[in-house]
């Protein structure tokens, strides 16, 4: 009987996920769609401290590659959303709505930012997205010091 150690085990098992996740998506599709998926996206903020907050949206399964990546544009200036932050996600085909999580970071404490949300493909080809653009508000550091 051959016996494998633990850090071999766990080597192969990230090989295995690093393949899939480099390899699969420019080769995979989740769905194959003739029709644009409508924008139905309804962001919101998970939560927010005084430097960095998580937004969330889920919108219908967009299909394409595998390998997406959530989108948030954002600014102090809803007409300037200039910064932007990503995050990858991997879509589930057997699943009809995708939920997409982003980090928005190096935030000034006790502003407000306004933001909107998109999605892309592993092959830069854009989902369809809602034109709406919503705002939140950092804490104030002398709001997080008080919490500690």
């Amino acid at each position: 009987m051959t016996r494998v150690s633990t850090s071999q085990l766990t080597l192969s098992i990230v090989t295995v996920a690093l393949g899939l996740l480099l390899l699969q998506p420019r080769l995979a599709c989740a769905q194959q769609s003739s029709s644009p998926v409508p924008a139905s996206a309804s962001p919101s903020v998970e939560s927010v401290y005084d430097t960095f907050a998580f937004i969330q949206w889920t919108t219908p399964n967009p299909g394409g590659t595998i390998l997406h990546f959530g989108v948030v544009q954002y600014g102090t200036d809803p007409n300037h959303l200039d910064i932007k932050a990503e995050s990858p996600t991997r879509i589930n085909p057997a699943h009809s709505d995708m939920v997409f999580r982003v980090s928005v970071n190096n935030l000034l404490p006790g502003t407000t930012y306004y933001y909107k949300v998109s999605s892309r493909q592993a092959d830069g080809i854009l989902d369809p997205a809602p034109k709406v653009v919503s705002q939140f508000t950092t804490r104030s550091k002398n709001e997080m010091n008080a919490k500690k």
